[in-house]
């Protein structure tokens, strides 16, 4: 699958419809709600160069990946982790779907079919761009619309310490950092107000909190704290003039980073996430600017477009499953540095294979045993839940073009295959 990576529209638009094809190659993504949000702005704004904004959006829902993980939104999550479910902050996407199965062999499994995210991000392949304003951008606009930085600036404020100097966001992030870590009432009860909680998960969230014994807010209620250091940043950046309140998109640029936990890699060609983001990134994570990650692979573009026209016929999912092997770029060493550290000697035994004939007869028997397997997998839910050390595998669908710009994604025989003839 690759790194999981985060992305905003910059990120995108950077990227030639060649180039997309190889970074769905090789990043998973995680498709956090906002990016529709900041795309579908674009419907409403007359570009100035004359193109028509659908045709622009449009290129954008092309350009998305296949190999994409819708996240849930994070209100959501912070409702959720108020209430007291484990909300794991592991680069891993949080999905709002998903049923535990055993399959014949023993083996445990998480069939995800489809839930309202994961449509959406259908819809939005689909350019049925209506329909994902109404099930996911509405709820976004509206609190676009009702968002107040001055006030929430101005309750913020006073936090900041008189007598110690704070010159730029790395040391008020460090600040933020050191608020977040205690257990003072009022810390706990600005968090709630500043991120908006409704009343009865604010008293849940309360509740759960005395009893515990008044623990730290970051580790009581680590989502929650971590959206929390999110908004403290944007708004005490702007008292302190790091951040400019009078640009309206640097709140939904911020809104990026509610999803940072749910990620190992976050690219972007926008100057706020270039200075904020990293902030937020622990050791197993990576900030990766667009133009680095294009020239990457753009780089990877030319290495396959050399290869013989009888392998790129196989198409990208057949011959591509790794990165190639020889090359050292920003997106092989963020393999090297975030995956298998084998995967290079693993790349190069597949190039190889590539040479070989294929046994057509044994793959086939591969994916019909795989599908048999599936379909005769029954629910876990009545051996009472989830089993002791999670899942063994998960199972998804996901839709794949057969061309993707001037490349063939899956083969002339699965294509046919695919639509009947």
């Amino acid at each position: 699958m690759g790194p999981m990576t985060i992305f905003d529209k910059s990120a995108l638009q950077a990227l030639s419809m060649d180039e997309a094809v190889w970074f769905d190659a090789f990043f998973g993504v995680n498709v956090v709600p906002v990016f529709y949000i900041e795309t579908l702005a674009d419907l409403e704004k007359n570009l100035a160069d004359g193109r028509d904004a659908e045709d622009l959006v449009g290129m954008l829902a092309e350009k998305t990946p296949s190999n994409a993980y819708p996240n849930v939104h994070h209100r959501k999550l912070i409702a959720a982790d108020l209430a007291g479910h484990r909300i794991e902050l592991d680069g891993r996407p949080v999905i709002s779907a998903g049923e535990l199965m055993r399959a014949e062999d023993g083996s445990v499994g998480v069939h995800i079919e489809e839930f309202p995210e994961q449509a959406a991000l259908l819809r939005w392949q689909e350019h049925d761009f209506l329909a994902v304003e109404r099930t996911l951008a509405k709820d976004w606009r509206a609190e676009l619309a009702g968002h107040d930085p001055d006030r929430l600036t101005g309750m913020v404020k006073n936090i900041l310490p008189s007598g110690r100097k704070i010159s730029d966001l790395e040391q008020l992030k460090a600040f933020i950092d050191e608020f977040c870590s205690g257990n003072d009432p009022q810390v706990v009860a600005l968090a709630l107000e500043v991120l908006g909680v409704d009343d009865h998960h604010r008293r849940l969230g309360q509740q759960r909190w005395e009893q515990a014994g008044h623990p730290s807010l970051d580790e009581f209620f680590p989502y929650a704290c971590h959206a929390f250091k999110v908004d403290l940043l944007f708004y005490l950046g702007i008292e302190r003039g790091f951040i400019s309140g009078e640009r309206a998109s640097n709140w939904a640029d911020m809104a990026y980073l509610y999803y940072l936990p749910f990620a190992s890699v976050f690219t972007s060609a926008d100057r706020l996430h270039r200075r904020t983001v990293p902030l937020f990134l622990g050791e197993n994570q990576s900030y990766l600017p667009a133009d680095e990650m294009k020239a990457a692979l753009a780089e990877m573009d030319a290495h396959y477009g050399a290869l013989p026209d009888q392998i790129k016929e196989l198409g990208v999912l057949a011959f591509a499953s790794y990165p190639p092997a020889g090359l050292d770029n920003a997106v092989t060493q963020l393999w090297d540095h975030l995956m298998s550290p084998a995967w290079r000697e693993v790349a190069r035994k597949r190039e190889a294979e590539l040479s070989k004939p294929r046994d057509e007869a044994a793959e086939k028997m591969t994916l019909d045993e795989i599908k048999q397997r599936l379909a005769n997998a029954e629910p876990l839910a009545e051996e009472g839940g989830e089993p002791e050390g999670g899942a063994d595998y998960f199972v998804t669908s996901r839709r794949v073009p057969a061309r993707k710009g001037k490349w063939r994604m899956v083969s002339e025989e699965i294509e046919k295959a695919e639509d009947g003839n």
